[in-house]
């Protein structure tokens, strides 16, 4: 069994005003529909919390779907969203946080980190190969988000 870390960093400039933005990001379920590959978005039992089901990833006869659990903190006052593994459920562990701020021009301004961890059943020899291929595709995975994101926005 490998665990395969990625680290994801992100900023980018929103059209939409700050309120429009902060709005989408308080619905977890909403925003995270605009991640790609997500088959749901179930609440749990705690308050506050979901669980991620993704489709299968993987090449063919060695597809992986990861499964995890998140417990969400908004910050109305300082339009941050922060999310910590729920330990114990799935398959994968994410934490991380999204910032929003106006800018000058009316839209906002948003800043995302988030840590992954996945548990991929491979020999562990592997992990110098599988660790940089999930870095790359969480990668690609988010800036298509970001992509899908302006555009559930109105951008």
């Amino acid at each position: 069994m490998i665990e395969a870390r990625a680290r994801i960093e992100r900023s980018r400039e929103l059209s939409a005003p700050i309120d429009q933005a902060w709005a989408l990001l308080q619905d977890i379920p909403a925003w995270g529909a605009l991640f790609p590959n997500v088959e749901t978005i179930e609440p749990h039992a705690e308050p506050d919390a979901f669980v991620w089901t993704m489709q299968p990833l993987g090449p063919p006869g060695s597809k992986v779907q990861t499964v995890y659990g998140c417990r969400y903190h908004a910050d109305g006052g300082r339009h941050t969203l922060s999310w910590t593994p729920i330990e114990g459920v799935g398959t994968g562990t994410f934490a991380g946080r999204c910032a929003l701020s106006a800018t000058a021009r009316g839209g906002t301004r948003g800043q995302l980190a988030m840590d992954a961890t996945l548990r991929i059943p491979a020999p562990r020899f592997m992990r110098g190969v599988v660790e940089p291929l999930v870095q790359v595709e969480m990668g690609r995975m988010t800036d298509t988000f970001l992509k899908r994101l302006d555009a559930a926005l109105g951008a």
